[in-house]
């Protein structure tokens, strides 16, 4: 990497109160499932008028990339990058039904229009008026992952001076209930605040949105360094623990330097396995998780990275979401987050300042 790559400020909007903040001060807990992102009040982002027939995602991205604009400074993006799994879902829906019940007749153009995943980008884009590089990665659990590495690599080797970041996701209905049925979700309720404690297959659904102003010089107070993005679909044969043990490696850092390790921990014991490993290797390292409070969802690890940077910038994580305790100020951070284990990303930050 030619320069380096700082996170100058980020925004969330989640299940959690951490919108407009760099910190979460109190954890919210919820006896069911899905976990609904919390929209606060947006009006200095979305027009309430427009905002009305703005499905949610729309609404959640455009809110959290606006607010870690202003955050950094209200100076425009050159580049806007956006990760989804799902996209505009709603409006899918909203297109994709009546086609149905009316025999493929007077289907909505305008809900086709608004369907398209990288609705999120272009409200962004017309919002902020940025005309540079502004792209969509749909990649199942890797899509923020994969739009990180690219605004990574678009400030530290194409020179671009601000890149904006993020990933966002809304579940409908009708997805959840389908694929509940593939076992992917937990079958009953349970407290997300107990989930990590279970033992059978399934996590907590969620949803929610975060964004990143990623430069290439630090933002005031404390700042936190994007020093490396590694993702991988499909896994490959190698195991989770190997992976993260040549990420280190590549970045010359023995395991004994990482003093916050954040994993993708989601309460479905099969595929909770895979993290035992990793802990393992990082014995001196705060461990937290993050799953069980925004729920699990195709861009969760946005959700994961925001509060992986706000545990380095701040030096305070909720109790929540501490597993193990370890150093109280964290230079080193880690991200190790797997979909389904066959969608793997690693993230590697580091503190610089005070």
């Amino acid at each position: 990497m030619k320069r380096p790559v700082h996170i100058r400020e980020a925004s969330a909007i989640g299940p959690q109160p951490v919108f407009d903040t760099d910190r979460l001060e109190r954890v919210t807990a919820y006896t069911t499932h899905p976990l609904k992102a919390v929209v606060p009040e947006l009006r200095r982002y979305v027009d309430p008028v427009r905002g009305r027939r703005m499905e949610k995602v729309a609404k959640i991205g455009l809110g959290t990339a606006l607010n870690a604009l202003d955050r950094a400074g209200g100076a425009p993006p050159e580049a806007i990058i956006v990760g989804t799994g799902l996209g505009c879902m709603e409006s899918t829906e909203r297109f994709f039904v009546p086609l149905l019940h009316n025999n493929e007749d007077v289907p909505n153009p305008t809900a086709f229009i608004q369907s398209t995943h990288n609705n999120v980008a272009g409200q962004i884009a017309l919002a902020t008026r940025c005309t540079g590089y502004n792209y969509t990665y749909l990649h199942r659990g890797i899509s923020f992952t994969t739009a990180l590495l690219d605004g990574w690599m678009q400030v530290g080797l194409e020179g671009r001076g601000t890149v904006l970041v993020g990933g966002a996701e809304s579940i409908t209905p009708d997805y959840y209930l389908v694929q509940r049925r593939s076992g992917i979700w937990k079958q009953h309720d349970v407290p997300n605040l107990e989930v990590l404690r279970a033992t059978d297959g399934g996590a907590l659904c969620g949803e929610g949105a975060a964004f990143f102003v990623l430069g290439d010089s630090p933002g005031p107070g404390a700042s936190v360094r994007v020093v490396d993005v590694d993702v991988s679909y499909r896994g490959g044969p190698e195991p989770l623990r190997d992976r993260v043990q040549a990420f280190l490696q590549r970045n010359g850092l023995a395991a004994d330097r990482i003093d916050l390790l954040m994993t993708g921990r989601n309460g479905d014991g099969p595929q909770d396995g895979a993290y035992a490993p990793v802990e393992a290797d990082l014995p001196q390292a705060t461990h937290a998780a993050y799953k069980h409070l925004s729920g699990e969802f195709f861009t969760a690890n946005a959700f994961g990275l925001w509060l992986l940077w706000s545990g380095l910038r701040t030096g305070h994580l909720p109790a929540e979401a501490v597993l193990r305790a370890g150093p109280t100020a964290p230079r080193w951070g880690l991200l190790v987050d797997h979909f389904q284990r066959t969608d793997h990303s690693l993230v590697l930050l580091e503190r610089i300042g005070p």
